[in-house]
């Protein structure tokens, strides 16, 4: 493996990919081996994504799977940039393929969830494709395209975070220190207001 990353080698090492455990493993470890340039590597990952033929699709998603699970013990890079586009992808995949295809990106939906891969915005992935792909036909069986939830404001304080910092966290550390935080606002906002009240 060369050391310096290259993202047309990348693009040029996606055309061959296949789902064979071999060509995932191998792609997987020289992008992990070139996790500085995440942000690229997954960028380039989505590009070719969406100009794949369909069926080589699910092999991206199996790529990121390897992606994910093998990089998340030496760092978090991957896992804060493919959460950015795994939704869409997923969502083209569930919609647009086969059922062969809208089975393997569910379970691997469920093995994200059950790991934790991406903590507990996993679990709102999961709620959303696994509703959506109930949603998506109506009484009458015409296709429907419900919008996704923005998320909640302690969902975006913790992606900010991880984005920010890069590194592996304590949710329930993050989510403390914004309560206290909005906790000590509230005490300041209640004692300006009783001061100015005083004096008036």
């Amino acid at each position: 493996m060369g050391s310096s990353f290259n993202p047309q080698i990348l693009v040029e090492k996606l055309a061959k990919l296949n789902n064979s455990q071999a060509s995932i493993e191998t792609l997987s470890h020289w992008c992990i081996f070139h996790m500085n340039k995440a942000k690229q590597v997954v960028e380039t990952w989505d590009r070719q994504f969406h100009c794949s033929p369909r069926k080589q699709r699910l092999a991206f998603l199996y790529l990121a799977n390897a992606i994910l699970q093998n990089s998340r013990r030496k760092g978090s890079e991957f896992v804060g940039e493919f959460w950015k586009v795994l939704p869409d992808a997923l969502r083209d995949v569930i919609e647009s393929g086969d059922e062969f295809g809208r089975n393997d990106a569910l379970r691997l939906i469920s093995v994200w969830e059950k790991r934790k891969v991406f903590s507990s915005r996993g679990q709102i992935l999961k709620e959303e494709l696994f509703g959506r792909q109930s949603e998506c036909n109506n009484r009458n069986g015409r296709h429907i395209n419900p919008k996704l939830p923005v998320g909640d404001t302690v969902d975006k304080i913790v992606l900010g975070y991880q984005f920010l910092y890069c590194s592996q966290m304590d949710e329930d550390v993050i989510f403390s220190k914004c309560r206290n935080a909005i906790s000590c606002k509230n005490i300041f906002n209640i004692v300006t207001f009783n001061i100015i009240v005083r004096i008036f």
